[in-house]
C-alpha cells in the first residue's frame, strides 16, 4: 500500500500533539479503519472496562464507528467472530461490520484478498488512506504485507505499565529516604507485580529488602506478639533476597551483600522471630566473605553476630575494622559495632566500645544522644567495679579518654543533677591521674573529691570508691 496510505499513531503523532485530538483528526479524514482482533481481544476490553481503565483503542473505534467511516474486524493469531461478541456498550456495533481472517498459513494471499476489497493494489498509487489500530494481544497491522506484532495497544499497555512502574519506584526511593524502609519494600514488591519480568523493579525489591532487614524492628498491638509477627515478614524477605541471588549470578559484589543480608535474616529469624537455632546465619556471612573478603555488608554483620553470640571478640573488632576501611556505610557499620557492644561487659568489650568511640568523636561522627548516655551509664560506672572502669580508661592513651567522656557527657544529664554531673567527671579524671602514675595528683583530687562528697553528705557506692582509691 505504501507507508503514505497508512496512519499508525505510534508514528504518525508529532511530539507534543495532543494524543486523543490527533486520532480522532485520522479518524474523520481516513476512510478505512482496520481493528486488529487477537484470540484473548474481547478479555482484555472487559478487564480494562472492569477497571475503569483509560482504553485508546475502545475509544479509537467508537470514534470511526460514530463517524460512520468503514470498520473492518481483522482477525489475527487464530481469532474468531466470537472475540466481537459481548462487547463494551460503545462498541455494540462493530459485530454489525463484514470481518475478514488473516491466516498463517495463506497470509500473503489473505493480505492481497483484503487490499483488492479495498480497492488498493501493490502497483497501484491510490490516494485512499487507510487507518490502521491495533488491539492488546495478538495484533498485526497491514505494512508491506508483514505482520506487525505487539501493536498500537499493546504498545500502549507496555508504556502504561512502564509508566506505573516508574511511578512505584520514584514513591519507594522517596519512602526510602524519609526512613519508611518497610513502606518502600511494599512499594516496590506492587511494581514487581505490575511488571514481573522489569528488571529495575526486581533489584530495587531486593535492594529495599536489604535496606529493611538493616532497620528492621517490630511494633506490636495488644495481644500481638513480635514472633507472629517477624517470622512471615522474615520469611517473604528470604525469598526476594534468594531469588536476587540467583539473579545476581556472575556479580561478584553484588552476591556477596545479598548472602549477607540472607545471613542477617536468619539471625533476626532466631533472635527476634525464635524460628530458627542453626548456624545458617554465620555460615551465609561466611560464604559471603569467601566471595569477597571486603564486603562490608559481611563484615559488619559477622562481627556484630560474633559479640552477641560469645565468638572470638579479637575476630569480631578484625571484621569490623575490615568493614570500617572500605568508606562504605559507615553508619550502618557503626551501628551493629555498637549495638553489639552496648550493655556488653564481657571480656574486654568494653574497652573496645571506648577505643570505638574515641574513634568516632576524633573522626567526627554522629552518635545518638541516647545511646552516649547508654554508654556512660554503663562503661563508666562508678561504684560498680573500679577495676574494670580503670581497665576502661586505659583503652586508649588518658587525654583521648578525658575529651572521649566528656564527649558522652555533653548530651543532657538525665538526673537533672548538674553537681552529681561534675562529681563524676572529678573522679574520672582522678582516676586518669593515677593511671598515668601521677600518684601525688591523684591523690589530692581524690581527697578533694571526697571533702565534696562530705559537705553533700553523699555517701554510698560513689564514696566508697573514693575511699578505696585513697586507700590504694
Amino acid at each position: 500500500m505504501g507507508p503514505k496510505r497508512v496512519f499508525m499513531d505510534v508514528e504518525g503523532i508529532a511530539p507534543g500533539q495532543n494524543f486523543a485530538q490527533a486520532i480522532d483528526l485520522a479518524i474523520e479524514s481516513g476512510l478505512t479503519m482496520l481493528a486488529i482482533v487477537g484470540p484473548r481481544w474481547r478479555q482484555v476490553l472487559l478487564d480494562r472496562a472492569a477497571q475503569n481503565q483509560e482504553d485508546y483503542v475502545s475509544h479509537e473505534i467508537e470514534s470511526a464507528l460514530a463517524h460512520k467511516a468503514t470498520v473492518i474486524p481483522v482477525l489475527v493469531g487464530g481469532a474468531t467472530t466470537a472475540q466481537l461478541a459481548g462487547l463494551p456498550p460503545g462498541l455494540a456495533g462493530l459485530p454489525f461490520h463484514q470481518a475478514v481472517e488473516l491466516r498463517d498459513a495463506t497470509f500473503k494471499d489473505d493480505c492481497y484478498r483484503l487490499a483488492k476489497s479495498l480497492g488498493v493494489s501493490p502497483v497501484a498509487q491510490w490516494r485512499t488512506k487507510l487507518l490502521i489500530f491495533a488491539a492488546v494481544a495478538a495484533l498485526a497491522a497491514i505494512l508491506s504485507s508483514v505482520v506487525l506484532k505487539n501493536g498500537v495497544a499493546a504498545w500502549r499497555v507496555r508504556k502504561q505499565r512502564e509508566s506505573a512502574v516508574a511511578g512505584l519506584l520514584a514513591t519507594a526511593q522517596t519512602q526510602t529516604k524519609l526512613s519508611e524502609y518497610e513502606a518502600a519494600y511494599r512499594t516496590c514488591t506492587q511494581a514487581v507485580q505490575v511488571a514481573p519480568a522489569s528488571r529495575s523493579a526486581l533489584d530495587q525489591q531486593v535492594d529495599a529488602a536489604m535496606l529493611w532487614l538493616e532497620n528492621y524492628s517490630v511494633l506490636t498491638r495488644e495481644g500481638q506478639s513480635v514472633q507472629d509477627i517477624a517470622a512471615p515478614q522474615l520469611a517473604e524477605l528470604m525469598t526476594v533476597l534468594d531469588a536476587g541471588l540467583a539473579r545476581a549470578s556472575g556479580n561478584v559484589a553484588r552476591s556477596a551483600d545479598i548472602l549477607a543480608h540472607i545471613g542477617w535474616a536468619h539471625w533476626l529469624n532466631r533472635h527476634i522471630a525464635e524460628k530458627e537455632f542453626g548456624p545458617a546465619a554465620e555460615q551465609a556471612f561466611r560464604q559471603a566473605l569467601a566471595m569477597q573478603a571486603t564486603n562490608v555488608y559481611a563484615n559488619s554483620m559477622l562481627g556484630n553476630w560474633l559479640i552477641q553470640n560469645g565468638g572470638s571478640l579479637t575476630e569480631a573488632v578484625g571484621h569490623f575494622s575490615s568493614a570500617l576501611a572500605t568508606g562504605q556505610q559507615r553508619p550502618l557499620v557503626r551501628k551493629l559495632q555498637l549495638g553489639g557492644m552496648i550493655y556488653n561487659d564481657a571480656a574486654g568489650v568494653p574497652r573496645e566500645a571506648v577505643r570505638a568511640l574515641n574513634d568516632m568523636r576524633k573522626n567526627d561522627e554522629p552518635l545518638d544522644e541516647e545511646y552516649k548516655r547508654r554508654f556512660l551509664s554503663f562503661d563508666f560506672r562508678i561504684g560498680s567495679d573500679d577495676a574494670q572502669l580503670k581497665a576502661t580508661l586505659a583503652a586508649v592513651p588518658p587525654d583521648e579518654a578525658w575529651q572521649t567522656y566528656l564527649w558522652l557527657d555533653d548530651a543532657p544529664n538525665g538526673d537533672g543533677n548538674d553537681v552529681l554531673r561534675q562529681l563524676r567527671r572529678d573522679f574520672i579524671q582522678a582516676t586518669l591521674l593515677e593511671l598515668q602514675g601521677k600518684k601525688n595528683e591523684a591523690t589530692t583530687a581524690f581527697t578533694t573529691l571526697q571533702q565534696k562528697l562530705k559537705a553533700r553528705d553523699i555517701t554510698g557506692s560513689f564514696a566508697n570508691s573514693v575511699a578505696q582509691a585513697l586507700a590504694h
